[in-house]
């Protein structure tokens, strides 16, 4: 069982990290990062609401990035749903070998926004639009990597409170 409060906090972290202003030469390859977390709890914990929580992460996206409403919210859904019923395939790897194996996922995602953004007629440098692909397949290892520990340090303290 997760805890909320961290779950909330890296939702909230991925949403943050999503809007910082980078320099341009460093915006165009910016990682996902609420697609990376969304996509960590959607596969690694089963009992995380992780498909509403895409749908309202991706709302907050839409909203503080002034995309059409549902744009990132329909994108992080298809993603948090075919993570979770990928899942056992997807647990048998390493987590390098589960980067490269998401890599379809994340490109159906930057797909989506691309259509999307092509249907509301904003227009953007195509070739860059799959940068980000690369950059959030790197930073895969890292981010599970990183919420692994937090969830196992979590689980420890636990187990700390309950010994007599």
């Amino acid at each position: 069982m997760i805890t909320s409060l961290g779950y909330l906090a890296s939702l909230v972290l991925a949403l943050l990290l999503q809007i910082v202003e980078l320099p341009e030469w460093l915006a165009i390859a910016r990682p996902a990062w609420p697609l990376l977390v969304i996509g960590y709890w959607a596969l690694y914990a089963p009992n995380a609401p992780a498909i509403a929580s895409a749908w309202l992460l991706g709302i907050c996206c839409d909203v503080l990035l002034n995309a059409p409403l549902g744009q990132h919210a329909l994108g992080l859904v298809v993603v948090a749903f075919l993570i979770r019923r990928l899942s056992g395939i997807y647990t048998l790897f390493p987590l390098w070998q589960a980067a490269l194996a998401l890599i379809p996922v994340w490109t159906l995602y930057v797909f989506l926004m691309f259509w999307i953004d092509g249907l509301a007629r904003h227009a953007a440098d195509s070739t860059l639009r799959w940068m980000p692909i690369v950059s959030t397949t790197l930073v895969w290892p890292l981010c599970a990597g990183m919420l692994d520990s937090f969830r196992a340090s979590r689980a420890r303290s636990r187990n700390r409170m309950r010994l007599p």
